[in-house]
């Protein structure tokens, strides 16, 4: 029988590797961007690589890669991807770095809720410390800004505060980064939904901001929708400021509700 070919036992070998799961082997290189591994496991001629970005060797602050491991040593990593056409593997050392923070990750599900207590509140999103999570450096929850409220919000701080207990959705789970995403959305109930059936309702709104082509106007709390320029009068407007200000409380008549891409179409014009 004739011996197969080195890239045909390779790619024999690499169809057994599966995203996901974890793989051990041993650096055989590091550069500026990330660390060559060896896989273990591999029997046929040549080697059976995983690159490791620099990104993924370490969660802990380092300049170099080199800071994070060194040749020769032996890592354990999660599978990130095969490239059947290089024929290599993507890995990541950072998700089996904490071996308890991982079979908490590993434990969670997509859609269950969870609880916590906000760590800090940021611009960009909300740090939270998950119930039953390991002793570990910093937070394991994190809820982007959009994630907090239906409502419209400035900052989430507007939203909630540090220190407060919260319960949120799970809607994904990042071992590589040692991260749970929530959302406090996703269990609030859509303020959009009781308007689907309300076209050529009218109402009264707030209008709360200006734009070149219209103004957006909030008729209820969470639920703002725009009124464009040629909807103020019979001719276009020009500028919507010469018309309404922030701030005013003006009528207006639902047009559409657009459930999936959440937007409502009012109208000013020829109101009784």
């Amino acid at each position: 029988m004739t011996e197969p070919l080195p890239n045909e036992a390779l790619k024999d070998f690499l169809n057994t590797v599966r995203t996901g799961e974890v793989r051990t082997g041993r650096v055989v290189r590091v550069d500026d961007r990330e660390a060559l591994v060896e896989l273990d496991g591999f029997s046929g001629p040549g080697q059976a690589l995983g690159r490791i970005p620099g990104g993924d060797l370490t969660r802990k602050a380092v300049g170099h890669p080199s800071e994070a491991v060194s040749v020769g040593q032996r890592l354990t990593f999660e599978v990130t991807a095969v490239d059947g056409e290089q024929q290599y593997v993507w890995a990541s050392a950072s998700a089996c770095e904490d071996p308890a923070l991982r079979a908490f990750l590993l434990g969670l599900r997509r859609g269950a809720t969870h609880r916590g207590r906000v760590q800090s509140v940021h611009g960009f999103g909300v740090f939270v410390n998950l119930d039953g999570e390991p002793d570990h450096e910093g937070t394991t929850g994190f809820i982007r800004g959009p994630e907090l409220s239906w409502r419209r919000i400035d900052h989430p701080a507007d939203a909630v505060t540090a220190g407060q207990q919260v319960i949120g959705e799970i809607i994904g789970v990042d071992t590589r980064r040692g991260q749970v995403q929530l959302s406090l959305k996703a269990l609030q109930e859509d303020p959009l939904v009781p308007f689907a059936d309300r076209a050529g309702t009218v109402m009264a709104g707030q209008v709360t901001k200006l734009v070149p082509f219209g103004a957006f106007v909030r008729i209820a709390d969470g639920v703002e929708g725009l009124v464009h320029t040629t909807e103020f009068l019979d001719e276009p407007v020009e500028d919507p400021g010469r018309i309404v200000s922030e701030g005013d409380e003006i009528t207006v008549r639902i047009v559409e509700v657009d459930l999936v891409r959440r937007r409502v179409t009012l109208s000013a014009r020829n109101l009784p």
